[in-house]
């Protein structure tokens, strides 16, 4: 008896070894299938996209320059309200030279404006009526952003997304639509204090 109680503890003990083995091989399986569609999305990440800077306004955005035309306002013809000072958009090709091309979004607008000193991001909003009732509004980051806000309209179709970035001259106001739009969002930056050339009024 005494003799094989060691035997029967290394029997069970095997078999423990073995069942934890089984488990710990289910979980790998387990990690293995979720990381597998990362593995098989290379089409999404080799798609080539071409950086547009503006030097004068210190921000740059990658953008699909296979598929989207890059498209400028006057500064003096600014439909806005407030007045833009630069104004910028991405519009798919076939659409921008179709006559659809004013009546289809671009699937990434970003306008320009002055903030007038002192003044934060919240207050010039409201007070430029781009706060309606309803809106859900967030915080965002971005370096060398000193407020920045997303600001959605869940009772108006899309685009219902507009994402607000100031420093202390400007407002950089941002429109994506589509999902390519959402990744040209993505993409965009502020250019470093000394690579800009603003035009001091």
């Amino acid at each position: 008896m005494a003799n094989g109680t060691p035997i029967l503890f290394r029997v069970g003990w095997f078999s423990m070894m073995i069942i934890v083995g089984l488990l710990l091989a289910g979980c790998d399986g387990t990690v293995r299938q979720i990381s597998k569609p990362a593995e098989s999305s290379p089409v999404v990440q080799t798609e080539s996209r071409e950086k547009h800077a503006d030097h004068t306004y210190g921000f740059t955005v990658k953008y699909y320059q296979k598929e989207y035309a890059l498209l400028t306002d006057d500064p003096h013809q600014a439909t806005t309200q407030p007045p833009a000072v630069q104004r910028v958009y991405f519009q798919r090709k076939d659409i921008s030279t179709g006559q659809v091309a004013g009546h289809e979004p671009p699937g990434l607008t970003i306008s320009v404006f002055e903030l007038p000193p002192g003044r934060l991001l919240g207050e010039w909003l409201d007070s430029s009526g781009l706060l309606p009732p309803g809106s859900e509004i967030t915080s965002v980051r971005l370096t060398g952003v000193k407020e920045g806000l997303r600001v959605t309209q869940p009772q108006r179709p899309a685009p219902n997304e507009f994402v607000y970035l100031a420093t202390d001259q400007y407002v950089y106001a941002l429109v994506p639509y589509g999902a390519k739009g959402g990744k040209m969002l993505r993409s965009f930056r502020l250019l470093p204090d000394s690579t800009r050339a603003h035009m001091r009024h």
